[in-house]
């Protein structure tokens, strides 16, 4: 009897520590600041973005808007575990403005303006960079924007 509970004690502070450890490693969230230009030179942009559905981040000036179709949200994520940070952020984000052109389309728009980054429902508005944040088992980007119409180019 002595020695089942023992074993017992032995077994559940193993799990305890393996658990302790099992939750230190997923929980990882590393923040990157990316230019969205290295997704933009990425081979699957040039297949995948549609070149009639303009993109315009942050604050760039973009000719007047025609027609507003409302704003967009979209949060992507992506496995990361046989992939780089950078590589995992870069894949991810390319998801994301695949998925904002996919709903200008849907709406009517042909153009997506204003797009910022918006994790954890936090603002971060730049020209160059969005943001995202990685960890052991996943990689995820937040995307917004406005849908729009512009004048043809």
């Amino acid at each position: 009897m002595m020695r089942c509970k023992t074993l017992a004690a032995s077994l559940l502070s193993v799990a305890v520590v393996t658990l302790g450890w099992t939750g230190q490693a997923q929980a990882r969230n590393t923040q990157y600041f990316m230019p969205f230009k290295d997704v933009l030179s990425l081979p699957q942009a040039r297949e995948e973005l549609d070149p009639t559905i303009r993109l315009y981040f942050g604050n760039q000036v973009h000719p007047e808007v025609q027609d507003r179709h409302g704003g967009y949200y979209t949060d992507r994520t992506t496995s990361s575990i046989t992939k780089s940070d950078e590589e995992a952020c870069r894949w991810v984000a390319l998801s994301a403005l695949i998925d904002l052109q996919q709903r200008a389309r849907l709406v009517g728009a042909n153009a997506v303006t204003n797009i910022a980054s918006y994790y954890d429902k936090r603002d971060y508005i730049n020209d160059e960079n969005y943001e995202c944040h990685a960890g052991n088992v996943v990689t995820g980007v937040a995307l917004k924007g406005n849908m729009v119409t512009l004048p043809p180019q």
